[in-house]
């Protein structure tokens, strides 16, 4: 079941349930919605709040009572008594429920939309129960007392709302100026904490709706099952790209969602970039190209004999991989690869020792996402700086966002199907998963398909356009490696 419960008020000019109901219909997810307010609002301000009573709103609630849903989103409240009816339903039947809050303080023409003591009983009662607060940047002031004029206002007033109780916060920063003019969202919780950075459309700033929009984004993907990162990058991309299509609608602009997806309902360049702090997002550096986006048959191999086995066979593109050895040995074995390679003109990538590849000129380097999070910005910019090409894997929205700020030379897709060759808590994507990656990514990047691939699956996944699949133990536990090898290039050379 993927039902999420929709809270908030009214809007005759096109936010508030109004834009939450329009966001569940374009993902598809089924929703209930609640009243709590119905506004009279335009672009030119509030002219009536039109907050229901407590129990108008607890008897909305009770009639919902029996339905389980997967994820509850949250707007406008008004005043305390619509505070204490959604905090006793939500303790009493949706306690282990997803909650997203929107927490709309004032319209975006400037009226207010909660009174005192709502104020003091969202952060009190509300805020604990709460999985993700979605503040803009004077929502964030108003809750925590700072002023937000920089990134570290932003991080100082983000630990202080964690302090008071909120699990995670998302800073929306579609109105806040960046060095970089895009627009920089910043999440924390008491685990991790990140940038998120999209495109900033400049003719776009009147667009109403926004808040309410990416709210309800991440409560349907959360009931789809996305981790709550992950749930953020897709409703970043979303709401992207429902300002870069938005439509005149008399004084101001209303988001429209013009691309039918089932799976991503966005394009490329509404697709956020992910960075672990503000020296990242300074970045400058940029990776070579690998000169193709078809990498062809990519065997994953861990010792210098195996690369010395399969070149001979035609394969161009190849990946060390060398676990638990001395470092000596490790040091040496990479050595007369890289030389290897160089000499035959092979696309060799070393995994992991990127400080060896680096010294012994590589052709490249490919990372996992645990790997690159142990590198800091200037160990990023010494791989670029020496030539080296980067592979990145990735599992999800937010991987792929995580890559896609650091512009790598190529991504790795996975696992597409179940590995035994690797311990993974990735669910297999599957060949649906790659094409719609393929759609979104393939002009931009070359894309390696990994996991679980046996000449068959290689053949389901040629059909989708994606230019390399890697594999381990169809070729080095075959019965003939020889043999499979040449199955593979045969598959891949044809058509």
């Amino acid at each position: 079941m993927n039902n999420i419960l929709l809270i908030g008020g009214t809007d005759p000019s096109g936010a508030g349930l109004q834009t939450d109901w329009q966001v569940a219909n374009q993902l598809q997810v089924p929703a209930s919605s609640v009243v709590t307010a119905v506004t009279s609002q335009n672009s030119e301000g509030v002219f009536d709040q039109g907050v229901l009573l407590y129990q108008h709103v607890k008897s909305q609630l009770k009639m919902l009572e029996e339905i389980p849903f997967a994820a509850i989103k949250i707007g406008m409240l008004g005043n305390e008594g619509v505070v204490r009816a959604i905090v006793d339903f939500i303790r009493t039947h949706a306690s282990n429920t997803p909650v997203i809050l929107d927490p709309v303080l004032e319209s975006s023409s400037a009226g207010t939309l909660i009174n005192h003591k709502g104020f003091k009983a969202l952060l009190k009662d509300l805020l604990p129960l709460v999985t993700l607060i979605t503040p803009n940047n004077n929502e964030l002031s108003a809750l925590t007392g700072i002023s937000i004029n920089t990134n570290k206002d932003r991080e100082t007033a983000a630990q202080r709302l964690l302090s008071r109780g909120a699990n995670a916060v998302l800073f929306k920063g579609g109105h806040f100026e960046t060095a970089i003019n895009k627009s920089v969202d910043y999440f924390a919780s008491t685990q991790s904490s990140f940038f998120l950075a999209g495109q900033r459309w400049q003719d776009r700033w009147n667009v109403r709706g926004t808040g309410c929009a990416f709210a309800s984004a991440v409560a349907c993907s959360i009931s789809k099952g996305y981790s709550l990162s992950d749930a953020i990058v897709f409703a970043k991309a979303f709401i992207s790209n429902g300002i870069r299509e938005a439509k005149e609608n008399n004084q101001s602009l209303r988001l429209s969602f013009a691309k039918q997806s089932k799976v991503n309902p966005f394009d490329l360049e509404d697709y956020p970039q992910l960075y672990k702090n503000q020296e990242e997002l300074e970045r400058t550096s940029t990776f070579p190209s690998c000169n193709t986006k078809k990498l062809g048959i990519y065997p994953v191999v861990d010792s210098f004999n195996w690369v010395k086995k399969l070149v001979p066979l035609g394969i161009k593109t190849i990946q060390l991989r060398i676990k638990d050895q001395p470092a000596e040995a490790v040091e040496s074995e990479l050595s007369d690869a890289i030389k290897y390679a160089k000499k035959n003109q092979i696309r060799l990538f070393i995994n992991d020792y990127w400080e060896l590849a680096i010294k012994h000129k590589a052709y490249g380097i490919h990372l996992g996402q645990e790997d690159l999070d142990e590198l800091n910005s200037n160990d990023l910019d010494q791989i670029a700086n020496a030539g080296c090409r980067l592979g990145v894997s990735t599992h999800c929205y937010t991987e792929v966002a995580r890559a896609h700020a650091i512009k790598p030379s190529y991504l790795a897709l996975g696992p597409v199907f179940e590995t035994t060759s690797k311990d993974m808590p990735w669910i297999p994507q599957g060949v649906f998963a790659v094409q719609n990656w393929m759609d979104l990514l393939g002009a931009e990047y070359p894309l390696v398909a990994i996991g679980g691939i046996n000449h068959e699956r290689a053949k389901a996944l040629k059909e989708t356009g994606i230019g390399s699949v890697a594999m381990i133990s169809a070729i080095t536990q075959a019965d003939d490696y020889a043999i499979a090898t040449r199955q593979f290039l045969a598959l891949w050379d044809q058509g």
